[in-house]
């Protein structure tokens, strides 16, 4: 059985604003991603408009195509700033909207943008909210403080380190994961087909 390469990553990016710090650090998840062999699918959430759960009475084409991207992709990394301890709202209410069966065994890697460290604690909150999903999050997540932003220049190496170590475990996770997911006699002789 061959496993899909490149890899397909669906990057969520959480920030309200189009030309935030948060948007600048996915981006350059997206650029790591490419240096790994992957294809990125980033998807700023600030340009796509979504209805809050359960008060729209049909579903959006923005939806249906984020539905469609999550469904397509082999791993996800989701970006956050950091808002009063927590992630966005902005990404909470794309994730509600999404669904465990597309979702069940994919890897997510977790990153948030903060004033310090203490954004931590967003990555905890998204670490609760992959297991509720059925995701797997990988256990590297990076936290971007300060000038850390741009995550890839010369003076902020252990960011992007950080960062490649990251996508490194999404692309290891994805392929064992992958093959759990499309081979029924995988899945069964782990015994998480009964």
């Amino acid at each position: 059985m061959n496993t899909p390469t490149p890899r397909r990553l669906l990057i969520l990016s959480g920030a309200a604003s189009h030309g935030s710090r948060t948007h600048a650090v996915a981006e350059a998840v997206s650029r790591h991603v490419v240096a790994t062999g992957g294809r990125p699918v980033l998807r700023d959430l600030s340009e796509h408009e979504l209805p809050l759960l359960h008060t729209a009475p049909q579903a959006s084409d923005a939806l249906a195509d984020l539905r469609h991207q999550a469904a397509e992709a082999d791993a996800l990394v989701w970006v956050t700033p950091c808002y009063h301890g927590s992630y966005s709202g902005l990404l909470k209410n794309a994730l509600d909207h999404l669904r465990e069966p597309d979702l069940r065994g994919k890897p997510v890697g977790l990153v948030a943008v903060g004033t310090s460290l203490t954004a931590v604690q967003a990555c905890d909150h998204l670490r609760s909210v992959a297991r509720a999903l059925g995701c797997v999050a990988v256990p590297t997540h990076a936290v971007i403080t300060g000038m850390a932003a741009s995550a890839d220049t010369g003076s902020e190496q252990d960011t992007a380190a950080r960062l490649s170590r990251m996508i490194s475990e999404i692309h290891v996770l994805a392929e064992s994961t992958w093959r759990l997911r499309h081979d029924p006699a995988l899945l069964a002789s782990s015994g998480a087909g009964s």
